[in-house]
């Protein structure tokens, strides 16, 4: 029995290597719409995305919405128990800069998040709630 083991629990919301591609694309590179997540350099296949997606959104990680200026196109916003994840997603980007020789992270980053983990956690806040102010909100 897994029961009450918080490592199962995370692994069963998002340790799918798609959903957890899908969440720092929405909590980190500002995506919202079903082609921008498609079009990520990863190259997910449609059913996938779809999959996970639908997924992400049973768990309570992004809510689904339908954009007001063309209502063939939906897009996707990530909810406080997304959002909750920036510190831990953060820090894994640092591990990275320390383990991974070909990662993308630039070392400013790593040194800016161990010299001030609260001030990088709010600027990536800030940028989320940039994008998220950037789509006409009120009309859906």
């Amino acid at each position: 029995m897994w029961s009450g083991c918080p490592v199962r629990y995370a692994a069963g919301v998002f340790g799918d290597k798609w959903c957890f591609v899908l969440l720092r694309d929405v909590l980190l590179h500002g995506k919202r719409y079903y082609g921008d997540f498609a079009a990520s350099e990863e190259g997910i296949s449609t059913n996938i995305l779809a999959d996970r997606l639908s997924r992400l959104e049973e768990e309570a990680m992004l809510t689904r919405h339908v954009d007001p200026n063309k209502r063939s196109k939906v897009f996707y916003l990530p909810t406080g128990k997304a959002r909750a994840l920036l510190p831990a997603l953060l820090g894994m980007m640092v591990w990275a800069t320390e383990y991974d020789e070909n990662t993308a992270a630039p070392a400013s980053f790593a040194k800016a998040f161990r010299e001030d983990p609260k001030a990088a956690i709010a600027w990536y806040e800030a940028e989320i709630d940039r994008v998220n102010a950037a789509l006409d909100l009120s009309l859906c």
